[in-house]
This record gives structure tokens, C-alpha cells and sequence, in this order.
């Protein structure tokens, strides 16, 4: 009996030893599995953020280097369009300087009368300069700060004084320009227009333009409308009623550009005296080639 008792023991010994092992080694088993999945999650997030790091590193490059093909093809066009302007500015010197050899010959101005740049019955067109080609006159005076002659100061105020007290109220844009001045706007018309022939149609030549006798003005209305915008108010609707009652007249009217050489311009305005003034208007001549029987049109 007590070997029997013995054997049975050391069997549920056996058994348990058994179960206790199977127990230990699953437990291990998942132990592994559990802590070999981590490892395998780490690796997989680690990858996937150096992954990440490559991505946003090729995305860098590649933004670099699209920016830098756009600065190098903007840096391109600029050399380019600077060689053009350079260019267009080469060859209108060229041109003024040519045109400024052919001015100092009797042959530019006009001799006698209507050619003396200081009388008010002077003709400055694209056929007649001035002698000398860069005169200025010497009875500059200022009327809201721009230059006008002397000689017609005392009539561009009435003028404009009598607009306003009739509720119109007419400024001025420009008034007289030196050579040098005209010199650098017909340059920046050239330079806008990409030729001289484009720039002749706006813009008058250093020596041709009335500007720089003194007695042209280029008004506005109500110190915001000027150019083309001026054709359309009541200002200049007052002007073409009023204006050669003080001597002024419109220098380029529409239909008359093969007589002036000038597209029309509803702003620009040349002191005549009252007496051609009214004459002109009375016998609906329109301009001072017409009236005064001078060549003009283009140069």
C-alpha cells in the first residue's frame, strides 16, 4: 500500500511538473510574440518617418531647384529687356542727335515771321523747330507752380478764374518744358511705344514742341481728369465756348492730324492772342497751319 501511495505521488508530480512546464513555455511563447510585434511596429514607424524625412528632403530639392530655373529665367528676361531698352534708347539718341545736326540748318526753322520762338504768333510743329534748337525763354513765371511766358500769364488767369466762378474748375498738368525736359519725356514715350515712329504720334521731339515756347498749357478737370478723360467733361465743353475770348486755342482737333502731325488732344492749349483766336473761330479754321498758310504734318 505505501508503494503504491508512493508511485501515484511521484505520477501527479510528474503531471504537474508537466503542466507547469507546457504553462512556462506558452507564456514564453507569448512573451516573444507580444515583444516581437512591438519591435516590428517600432521598426515599421521608424521607417515611415525616415521615409517621411526623404520625401519633404526630395520635395526641398525639388522646390529649390524650380525656384532657382525661375529666378534664372527671370534674370533672363530682365538681361533682355534691359538690351531692348538699351536699344530702343541707343537708337532715339541716334535719332535726336541726327534730327539735332538737321535742326541746325536754316532749313528747320522758320525764318521771318512765325518763327521768332519770343513773339506769341510763333509756329512749332514737325516740320518747323525752334533757333536755336534749345531756346528757353527768359520771362518764365509760375502759376500754381508751373512755368508759363510771361506774356500770357495775366490771360491764362483770367481764363481759368472765369471757369471757375462758372463752376468749372480747370488746373493744369504741364506748362512750359526745357529741351533736356522734352528730350526725357520723348524718350519715355520711345521707351513705352518700342519705336520713334509709335513715340511721334504722342510725343513731340526735343526743339518741336510748343511746350517749350512757354505758351502751351495741358489742363485737367477738377484736379483728376486729364488726357483723354479731359474730352469728356463739362470743362472742356466751357473751353471750346470761352476759351479764345482769351486768346487760347485748341492745338490738336480731330480730323486735322495730317495738317499738325498730332493725334488729337483735347487738353493742350496755345496761347494766340485773342485777335487770331476769335478770327480762327469765327471762320472755323482749326488749326495755325491752316490759319497761317505753314506747312506741317509729319517730320
Amino acid at each position: 500500500m505505501l508503494v503504491l501511495k508512493i508511485k501515484l505521488k511521484s505520477r501527479r508530480i510528474f503531471y504537474i511538473s508537466i503542466l507547469i512546464s507546457v504553462l512556462l513555455f506558452a507564456g514564453s511563447f507569448s512573451g516573444v510574440t507580444y515583444y516581437g510585434n512591438e519591435l516590428i511596429t517600432k521598426q515599421q514607424i521608424k521607417s515611415q518617418t525616415e521615409l517621411a524625412k526623404l520625401d519633404k528632403t526630395i520635395a526641398d530639392i525639388k522646390s529649390k531647384k524650380i525656384a532657382e530655373k525661375a529666378a534664372a529665367d527671370k534674370k533672363a528676361a530682365d538681361d533682355a529687356a534691359a538690351r531692348k531698352a538699351a536699344e530702343t534708347k541707343a537708337t532715339a539718341e541716334t535719332a535726336l542727335k541726327t534730327q539735332h545736326d538737321q535742326a541746325a540748318t536754316p532749313n528747320c526753322a522758320i525764318s521771318g515771321a512765325h518763327g521768332n520762338p519770343d513773339q506769341i504768333d510763333v509756329l512749332i510743329n514737325k516740320k518747323h523747330c525752334f533757333s536755336p534748337i534749345d531756346f528757353a525763354p527768359s520771362d518764365i513765371v509760375y502759376y500754381q507752380g508751373y512755368p508759363v511766358s510771361n506774356k500770357i500769364y495775366s490771360h491764362l488767369v483770367s481764363m481759368l478764374d472765369a471757369a471757375a466762378s462758372s463752376g468749372e474748375v480747370i488746373g493744369l498738368t504741364s506748362a512750359y518744358r526745357s529741351y533736356s525736359n522734352q528730350l526725357i519725356t520723348y524718350n519715355k514715350w520711345v521707351a513705352v511705344n518700342g519705336s520713334t515712329a509709335a513715340a511721334d504720334t504722342v510725343s513731340a521731339r526735343p526743339g518741336y514742341s510748343e511746350h517749350q515756347s512757354g505758351f502751351a498749357v495741358d489742363l485737367d478737370a477738377d484736379n483728376t481728369c486729364n488726357l483723354e478723360c479731359f474730352a469728356k467733361s463739362s470743362q472742356y465743353v466751357w473751353m471750346k465756348a470761352h476759351a479764345a475770348d482769351y486768346g487760347f486755342v485748341q492745338r490738336y482737333q480731330s480730323g486735322y492730324e495730317s495738317f499738325t502731325g498730332y493725334n488729337a488732344e483735347a487738353w493742350h492749349w496755345r496761347y494766340v492772342g485773342s485777335t487770331v483766336a476769335t478770327d480762327m473761330k469765327a471762320k472755323g479754321i482749326h488749326t495755325l497751319e491752316q490759319y497761317w498758310g505753314i506747312s506741317g504734318g509729319g517730320y
